[in-house]
């Protein structure tokens, strides 16, 4: 004799641990959905108020600051879009240089530390484990505040070899 098959009633009550799950998720999309409504509306309201524009008219206005470092010229009189241009320019600049200097470094000190020379392995180990056990933060502060920067300018010291970091101008 066949088991008896319950009929496919659908367990959607509050006893329901899915059920409760959907409910608390679509109040929870409907609280986060309200949230930014109200900040939306609350802005735009305010922006009116002041008569503060909204939009991107303002990148076809002159800028009216130069960009010292650049891959192309721009100077005060150009736009905003040529100022955006120029500024993504210098970033991808800089992050493939970095990219591609932090991999030959990176490729080199683990291949150096793999190394029978006692002295390569040394030095690559403690190069890895001086930047590791170092916060980022606290590294980027470093090299901003770099040292001997507070002391004398560089005019007063002496390097203590031709081509040597004095102060704070660096030999590069």
């Amino acid at each position: 004799m066949p088991a008896k098959r319950r009929r496919g009633r659908s367990n959607w009550s509050w006893r329901s641990r899915a059920f409760r799950g959907l409910v608390y998720q679509v109040l929870a999309a409907a609280a986060v959905a309200g949230l930014a409504w109200f900040l939306w509306s609350n802005t735009l309201t305010n922006m009116r108020v002041r008569g503060i524009q909204s939009g991107f008219d303002f990148l076809g206005q002159q800028a009216g600051f130069s960009i010292g470092e650049s891959l192309f010229p721009f100077d005060s009189a150009e736009s905003y879009w040529k100022a955006f241009a120029v500024g993504l320019a210098n970033t991808l600049r800089v992050a493939l240089s970095g990219i591609v200097l932090a991999t030959f470094i990176g490729t080199v000190v683990g291949v150096g530390r793999f190394s029978r020379n006692l002295l390569v392995r040394s030095v690559c180990a403690a190069y890895v484990e001086c930047f590791r056990n170092i916060p980022v933060l606290l590294q980027l502060l470093v090299w901003y505040h770099r040292p001997g920067a507070a002391g004398p300018g560089a005019s007063s010291r002496r390097p203590a070899f031709p081509g040597a970091c004095s102060g704070r101008r660096w030999p590069w």
